[in-house]
């Protein structure tokens, strides 16, 4: 499915673009989608080691987590 929106860009861009790829729509989708995937990517790294901050063990807080029946998380001690 495909969302049709409006956009401004510069000019000399869209030229540039419009001589690069003769379907302007699949190169600002393929630019998004790497745009998007680089946040992700810089996310992802940034949030490394964030649980060695903590005072308790990852596991400790997963697993208290999942005894609040009010969450519905899997029992992974079945």
């Amino acid at each position: 499915m495909s969302v049709k929106t409006s956009v401004n860009i510069p000019e000399d861009i869209f030229n540039e673009a419009k001589k690069v790829s003769g379907n302007f729509s699949a190169l600002v989708a393929e630019a998004l989608r790497e745009h998007l995937r680089r946040k992700k990517v810089e996310k992802a790294i940034s949030s490394f080691g964030k649980w060695e901050e903590r005072k308790r063990k990852s596991t400790d807080i997963v697993d208290e987590m999942r005894k609040e029946d009010s969450r519905g998380y899997a029992d992974r001690n079945r």
